[in-house]
């Protein structure tokens, strides 16, 4: 017996040396709580969010995020499994931490100036020959982690990634998400151009699921939205959400790999490797709409500049303050005439050159076509000319077949050909690989996000601006490359069957995180939506060249003229008013000194009241309000009244229709 209990001892005192606690302690009557090795708490400064980072005694790592008192992120898992090293077996080998405060100005944005604030814990663990940081944020409007991986000995190479073990546990929720499903049935090309569908947290088995993701815990006014940052740069394939088969019906999702593509060689990873921010902005739909968190977390980085840069003129190192990125409202006739006319009839877009300039727009698009068969003087004439009546002109190119599928040399190439003859700026299109012949180009493989950078960098050297189309999801990088001023990756307007019910969680959703090239008309396509809800999303999403789809002689109408002059391509402030996810949404925007309202709806009648108490209190605005005729919905009945800070007006919104004002500061 004195045997069998020496043994017993032995036993339990070595695992006690492996957890890193003494004898003693292990030792005595009580049994011992392995749980928990270590744990660091970051609480926003505000206190109102919290995230708890945990190390069991095996070494493995997990958090919990919290709002007040309501749990938004269950025990979720963190870390990434290599070959070349075993992260479960880590030690701790440094803890620091530190407050993020600054601000920046936007040249295109929600809001003018960002203000950035966060406590942050970065603890550093070692493997064998790797160390693993994490990076942990809290934020007053959510969190964002993510990781580093760095040799032990400085130097680096290539690693082989089997897996990052990232999870958001979600507590008991309803989602607002966009499952992967490919483009064409039976494809695997991926544009994040689908609805957002309502979902429940424990009904996701067999669903791949595309970020930003929404959820609203159960019994509470508390949203938190899922996404990703800082990819572009970063090495890293794009990321989804997925639960794993031993947790299927949880609502504990993992990021996983773009299902998108073949991902050749996708998990050899260059070290010292950082890797995109993992976060949820976090709170009401106030706060989740009106949250930068997505480009914050750049905090005061400097804008992209060449590795040559300090051997540079003093004109040359002049372009990357970027003082030439202009936002503009932009005249597009691809979608109103693509049967009718080519692209390359000019005296078409002449026409819109015509509209571009009465307007005081700052852009055209000539889109794919233009340059079949090209009489490369007509079209360099054209451009002058558009230019000499500050028209700017964007034009369309295949991010793939138009550049030898990712070969830079033939980039540079076209795009110092097209700048010569006074391109502005292009509109990239089919990265999601419907035109791929190399499987390296599928929508977020590495090759495709190294494409990306590339392509910003090239166009910046030119003072050229660029707007994705058939791209992923913004990840923050117009950040650092504000020449990036608009983005696809939305179910917009091409898609000419939309109704109101897709609009309305576009807003909740996708226009959260980025640039949204919704390409908005005036008269609706179907009875899915009206003329009112269509003007409202002229206002209502953000980009910095947002192009007006509609036949030009919609815009001179008399009672919608003034409107479509002043709509705003800069957001120099935006607020959330109110709404609900399926049904409605209404938010105001602030350009200069002038603000509009828009109001969307979807499904059912809707009364909503407007407290005007945004505006300047000593200022009396001039109203101009644009609400549905009842008799069609293809027309909108204007109003004219004052409105001052003090007022309220409640607005009745059909089915699929909405509502547009503009306020102008009378005196």
């Amino acid at each position: 017996m004195k045997k069998v209990l020496t043994i017993l001892a032995g036993i339990t005192c070595a695992g006690c040396l492996l957890g890193g606690v003494t004898l003693m302690t292990a030792c005595n009557n009580s049994a011992p709580d392995y749980s928990d090795k270590e744990k660091w708490t970051v609480a926003s400064p505000d206190g109102t969010v919290k995230s708890e980072i945990t190390m069991d005694y095996a070494g493995k790592l997990s958090y919990t995020v919290k709002k007040g008192d309501l749990t938004v992120v269950e025990k979720s898992a963190l870390g990434f499994t290599i070959e070349e090293d075993d992260f479960r077996l880590l030690t701790v080998e440094d803890t620091k931490t530190q407050r993020v405060q600054g601000e920046y100005d936007n040249i295109s944005g929600k809001h003018e100036k960002v203000a950035f604030d966060c406590n942050e814990t970065v603890v550093t663990f070692r493997g064998w020959d790797f160390y693993l940081d994490l990076t942990m944020r809290a934020y007053d409007d959510g969190y964002a982690f993510r990781y580093g991986i760095r040799a032990v000995d400085g130097s680096s190479g290539t690693m082989t990634v089997i897996s990052e073990d990232t999870e958001f546990a979600l507590p008991e929720s309803t989602l607002w998400a966009m499952p992967y499903k490919g483009i064409y049935d039976g494809t695997n090309f991926y544009a994040y151009e689908a609805n957002y569908e309502r979902l429940k947290y424990n009904e996701l088995a067999d669903i791949c699921i595309s970020m930003p993701v929404l959820y609203q815990v159960k019994g509470s006014e508390t949203y938190s939205l899922i996404t990703e940052s800082g990819l572009i740069g970063s090495g890293f394939y794009g990321s989804f959400l997925q639960e794993t088969e031993e947790n299927e019906g949880t609502g504990k999702l993992q990021t996983v790999p773009t299902p998108a593509g073949f991902m050749i060689d996708d998990n050899r990873i260059n070290y010292p490797f950082t890797s995109p921010w993992r976060m949820g902005i976090t709170g009401d739909l106030a706060t989740v709409v009106e949250s930068e968190l997505v480009e914050k977390v750049y905090d005061d980085a400097e804008y992209w500049k060449p590795d040559n840069y300090d051997t540079l003129s003093a004109e040359d190192k002049a372009i990357y303050t970027y003082d030439w990125v202009e936002t503009g409202v932009t005249a597009w006739n691809w979608l109103i005439h693509l049967n009718e006319f080519a692209q390359n009839n000019y005296d078409l877009h002449k026409r819109y050159v015509d509209l571009a300039e009465e307007m005081g727009w700052k852009y055209l698009i000539v889109d794919g076509g233009w340059n079949n068969g090209l009489n490369v003087e007509g079209f360099i004439d054209f451009v002058k000319n558009a230019n000499s009546r500050g028209v700017k002109i964007i034009v369309w190119c295949n991010a793939l077949t138009d550049f030898g599928y990712g070969r830079k040399e033939i980039l540079t190439q076209k795009l110092d050909q097209w700048s010569s003859w006074g391109v502005s700026g292009i509109k990239i299109d089919f990265f999601d690989g419907q035109n791929a012949e190399n499987p390296k180009f599928y929508g977020e493989d590495t090759g495709t996000i190294s494409w990306y950078e590339t392509i910003y960098q090239e166009c910046a050297k030119r003072k050229m601006i660029v707007n994705c189309h058939g791209s992923n999801k913004p990840t923050g990088e117009r950040r650092i490359y504000p020449n990036v001023v608009n983005r696809e990756g939305v179910l917009g307007n091409e898609n000419t069957g939309i109704d109101a019910s897709v609009t309305v969680n576009q807003l909740f959703t996708r226009a959260v995180v980025g640039p949204t090239d919704f390409t908005p008309v005036v008269n609706p396509f179907s009875e899915g939506m009206t003329m009112a809800h269509n003007m409202a999303l002229a206002i209502l999403f953000e980009c910095g060249t947002p192009s007006m789809a509609d036949y030009d002689n919609t815009y001179y109408k008399t009672e919608i003229k003034d409107f479509f002059k002043a709509i705003p391509a800069r957001h120099d402030d935006t607020k959330f008013l109110c709404g609900e996810l399926d049904s409605h949404y209404v938010g105001a925007v602030r350009s200069g000194e002038n603000w509009f309202v828009g109001g969307v709806n979807a499904g059912w009648e809707n009364t909503v009241k407007i407290d005007f108490s945004f505006l300047d209190s000593d200022k009396t605005y001039a109203a101009e309000i644009f609400i549905n005729d009842l008799t069609d919905y293809k027309k909108v009945t204007k109003i004219n009244i004052d409105i001052t800070s003090e007022d309220e007006q409640i607005f009745d919104m059909v089915v699929n229709g909405g509502f547009a004002i503009r306020l102008t500061p009378k005196g």
